[in-house]
């Protein structure tokens, strides 16, 4: 199948990430993160929220029950994450229609008790649990004070 999402040189509302399952049998390869303007507003609130927490040496991180992505797997054995991201990458903005999303295959499992976990220095990544199994489904991890950014402008 030839597929329509493309990499985009500018921030989307469509992140595709890396991810990963503890299933032997109900493997996902990457997520797709919804990255709209609500969800960036909510993020930039807990990053600062966060960031008062960088002079405790013993904290971890913070977890947020967040359920803005989906993970999934595709039938093209990773063409698709070898066509948008490059080997030293774990994720992109990308343009994505709704019917080409439709056509990625959802885990077998129904995943419920998503997390969103963010260290104070901004390194997230997200998690869930399978319902029925208790597997664990996750991406990579990601900094979130980079996928926030806006792109520079370049003065003329």
């Amino acid at each position: 199948m030839d597929h329509q999402m493309k990499r985009s040189r500018k921030p989307t509302e469509h992140v595709l990430i890396k991810a990963n399952s503890s299933s032997d049998s109900d493997r996902v390869e990457f997520a797709i993160i919804y990255a709209t303007a609500s969800w960036k507003a909510l993020i930039k609130s807990r990053l600062e929220a966060i960031g008062k927490f960088k002079a405790d040496e013993n904290f971890s991180c913070h977890s947020f029950w967040d359920a803005s992505l989906s993970y999934y797997k595709t039938a093209d054995h990773g063409a698709l994450m070898k066509e948008i991201l490059s080997s030293h990458e774990d994720w992109a903005y990308v343009t994505l229609s709704p019917e080409e999303e439709r056509t990625f295959q959802h885990p077998e499992n129904q995943q419920e008790a998503h997390q969103l976990l963010i260290t104070a220095n901004g390194i997230a990544h997200f998690k869930a649990y399978a319902k029925h199994t208790f597997e664990v489904y996750w991406t990579e991890e990601f900094n979130l004070n980079k996928l926030m950014a806006r792109p520079r402008i370049q003065k003329k």
